[in-house]
């Protein structure tokens, strides 16, 4: 997926989706929460004094322990215990948390003194690490063994309630698809959709997230290699192929019509960004078309939101791919003789944000001049540029002097520079 400069992030509408945030206000129920509850709660942290409230079918303890302000959920229909969250200090990361931290891009940005431990009924327990970088604030997520399973924009300042990590158990035909297709792996996270479910699990090292339709047939796996476990297949591919180009990030697809897989490799080159395919044996092949209708999707019409915005804002658009990826949906087109990424919302398919490659020569002219006031003529035109349309307006990032990232919206005002 293309990267995106945090900084610009900021500017646009993304910024309130982060999938961690809940903005239901808890209300003072003590009186509901079952007895069953309060009886395990008791067993498992003493006497600890609690507040509680119930929000969406939990009953929700706030408390404090040896390691400061902690929560616990419980299902209230099953009165089960579901998830504790509580604190560590940065310094007590497991030594593969800390190892894929400290080696990750975060690794220069500020991060908070604690680190907020997830310990979840039936499934991994997450790591999340806070990190700001000129005021805009990330949560990064891990499992214990290192491997990130996500990264959300904090925009509201308020504390994470961090429902969206509580535990689900798949269905029984899903779960069965998956012990028989990847036995022992352990199941991260399930988001259950109008149009069907996704599943990410650990597996061999490498975070899986599998797509199955309403039916649960099976549709769609993606692996997440990053810089870790590279295959030596791809890695001799790019060095004999692009091999003045580093690789930035590896997933690998799999389909009912292609159970063999394909390789989608993003490289870098300075700051040129390049993406390539390539199938098992190690040939490089055009850009797999998704099978991802563009009418809509089905007779329920559960595209029909992301239809209409791109028939709306780019007529004669092709679908290219299809992606999931931290609460957005990642739409690829080919418009207007360019590649352009296109971001809605799962849950109701508003459009976020469009990002894609532009020629510094057809920047605004209000934008060009105000480069060639600043920094003279021939100070990026030998660059691209990134354009972001959002909700908010159009902005746009250029590079100047192989030095410095400019942001600017389309009258030509700077609102950020970035060295």
């Amino acid at each position: 997926m293309k990267k995106v400069s945090f900084w610009t992030l900021l500017i646009s509408g993304m910024l309130t989706l982060a999938a961690c945030s809940n903005d239901n206000e808890p209300t003072n129920n003590d009186g509901n929460v079952p007895q069953a509850v309060l009886d395990d709660f008791q067993t498992r942290f003493g006497d600890t004094r609690a507040s509680w409230s119930i929000q969406d079918g939990y009953a929700v303890a706030n408390f404090t322990d040896d390691g400061g302000e902690a929560t616990a959920w419980y299902e209230l229909n099953s009165a089960s215990w579901g998830m504790t969250k509580t604190e560590i200090p940065f310094a007590s990361l497991p030594e593969a948390v800390n190892t894929a931290f400290s080696s990750s891009t975060y690794a220069s940005w500020t991060h908070d003194d604690t680190v907020d431990v997830l310990e979840r009924n039936g499934v991994p327990t997450l790591y999340v690490i806070e990190v700001n970088n000129a005021g805009l604030e990330f949560d990064i997520c891990y499992t214990e063994d290192g491997i990130m399973i996500s990264e959300e924009v904090d925009s509201d300042g308020k504390p994470n309630d961090y429902t969206g990590y509580l535990p689900q158990a798949p269905t029984t035909g899903i779960n069965s698809w998956i012990e028989q297709n990847y036995p022992g792996a352990r199941i991260v996270d399930i988001d259950k959709e109008d149009n069907g479910t996704e599943v990410e699990i650990i597996y061999d090292n490498s975070k899986y997230e599998i797509w199955f339709d309403k039916s649960e047939a099976w549709q769609r796996t993606k692996r997440e290699y990053g810089k870790r476990n590279i295959p030596d297949v791809v890695t001799t591919f790019v060095n004999t192929n692009y091999p003045n180009y580093r690789i930035d990030d590896v997933d690998q697809y799999f389909t009912p019509d292609n159970t063999e897989g394909y390789y989608c490799i993003e490289l870098e080159q300075g700051d040129r960004e390049h993406k390539v395919y390539m199938d098992a044996a190690g040939n490089e092949i055009q850009r797999p078309v998704s099978d991802i209708p563009t009418d809509g999707g089905d007779s329920q019409g559960t595209l029909k939101g992301i239809e209409n915005v791109l028939n709306e804002k780019y007529p004669g658009y092709r679908i290219t791919d299809r992606d999931f990826d931290d609460g957005l949906i990642e739409i690829e087109i080919r418009h207007d003789g360019k590649e352009k990424d296109v971001y809605f919302t799962h849950s109701d398919e508003t459009w976020v944000y469009t990002n894609y490659d532009i020629r510094s020569s057809q920047l605004p002219e209000a934008v060009k001049s105000t480069l060639n006031n600043k920094y003279g003529t021939h100070s990026y035109l030998d660059e691209d540029a990134e354009c972001y349309e959002t909700p908010k307006g159009t902005y746009y990032e250029v590079e100047v002097w192989d030095e410095m990232d400019v942001l600017l919206d389309e009258t030509g005002e700077i609102l950020r520079i970035d060295d």
